[in-house]
């Protein structure tokens, strides 16, 4: 018992120190522009919030331009790098000195990339996800850093995100997480801009409507915002994630969006740390139909108002496969000793304090004024919580108060 105590105990502080101390970020790509393209959005939320984000380009992109000399292109493109490292607040933008479509996985490269990682500890990788077929240099940039992770001599090893690319994207997959980029979608945008050599010359060049973009300005400016929401709509994949993490309401609302998967290598993320590894989604408490009461870990004071919405689905009767809604099944009966009398039987309840005879029915959507001050509790209304599955997932608003 000592040992499972002094466990949880290192956890939580782990978690507080997380919490506390700004993340690492990298994210690994194959060429400059990738970093802002795929993940653009995220790395803005991650600098907006005070972390630390670094962008890893292992080739420099000297190819795919029909004019410019490859020397000159590298050149250019790692100062357009430079412009986008700057509009996403970045600490590094590290662009290593491959050729464009000609990286390799070999000893060297997987080396550099343990070397960077090493060197700059993150807590989060976020790189794509290899396959064969599509970009070579991208899917090899995938391939060497999950072969790189096999090599890599640190404490504690990052989570992995695998990042879909143009290619990777048109398989079957969904994502482990979503987030909303509506409020940095103009940072993306100017990010994604600053790359000129692809967005107003290669790619409108290969469109055939280059003199077009180079003699209209709000042709450009449109380019690059279609450019840019290819990658960043919401994809019918992304909407599973979106909705866990944000709720049904608030996903139907979202525009603009980035999904990843966590990455069968590295460190497998934990369901108490979600939040504090990815700080930009809104928080929200799994609510497990298993558990009479769930800690939320907020204190709240009289007289304050919040608003809780839920939604989900759980299994208050195994036996009878009898499923409900936060709003619960059936109503209260006299038999059986439930915590809330008169609320249905599976229902999202709630409490302040320690006393469990002071629960009060929340269902999917309700606002209260707290009667007393204390910790919020979580609870499912049912006497039998042992023969329950599944969970709830409830968002907490302070709508007024100190």
């Amino acid at each position: 018992m000592r040992k499972v105590s002094l466990i949880l105990t290192l956890s939580i502080c782990f978690i507080n120190a997380m919490a506390q101390q700004p993340l690492r970020v990298m994210m690994i790509f194959a060429h400059p522009d990738e970093g802002e393209v795929y993940t653009g959005g995220t790395a803005a939320l991650y600098t907006q919030l005070g972390h630390q984000v670094k962008f890893m380009s292992l080739t420099n992109g000297d190819a795919g331009h029909w004019e410019e000399k490859p020397e000159v292109l590298a050149k250019r493109r790692y100062q357009e790098a430079m412009n986008a490292k700057k509009v996403l607040n970045l600490v590094d933008y590290e662009v290593l000195d491959y050729h464009d479509q000609g990286l390799k996985n070999t000893k060297e490269s997987r080396a550099k990339v343990v070397k960077s990682i090493q060197a700059f500890n993150p807590d989060v990788v976020f790189t794509y996800y290899p396959a064969a077929g599509g970009h070579t240099d991208n899917m090899t940039a995938g391939y060497i850093v999950r072969d790189a992770v096999r090599e890599l001599k640190m404490e504690r090893l990052p989570v992995f995100f695998y990042v879909r690319d143009f290619h990777t994207s048109t398989f079957t997959y969904i994502p482990h997480f979503a987030f909303s980029i509506d409020k940095v979608w103009e940072t993306k945008l100017q990010a994604c801009g600053s790359h000129q050599t692809q967005v107003a010359e290669a790619i409108p060049h290969s469109m055939g409507i280059l003199e077009e973009v180079r003699k209209d300005p709000a042709k450009q400016k449109q380019l690059i915002d279609d450019n840019t929401y290819a990658f960043s709509k919401v994809f019918p994949t992304y909407r599973y994630a979106l909705e866990k993490w944000y709720g049904k309401d608030e996903a139907s609302k979202i525009r603009y969006a980035e999904g990843f998967e966590v990455a069968e290598f590295g460190r497998q993320i934990r369901e108490e740390e979600v939040f504090a590894l990815l700080p930009m989604l809104p928080r929200s408490y799994a609510v497990s139909g298993t558990k009479d009461w769930t800690d939320t870990g907020i204190t709240i004071t009289e007289g304050e108002q919040y608003e809780v919405t839920a939604e989900g689905t759980i299994v208050w009767n195994k036996d009878g496969r009898q499923r409900c809604t936060p709003e619960g099944a059936v109503p209260y009966t006299r038999w059986g000793n439930k915590p809330v009398l008169g609320a249905p039987t599976g229902s999202l309840i709630a409490r302040i304090g320690e006393d469990s005879k002071d629960g009060f029915l929340v269902g999917s959507d309700r606002k209260f004024i707290a009667s007393k001050s204390g910790k919020l509790y979580f609870g499912i209304n049912d006497d039998n919580t042992a023969d329950n599955d599944g969970e709830f997932r409830a968002w907490v608003r302070k709508i007024s108060g100190n």
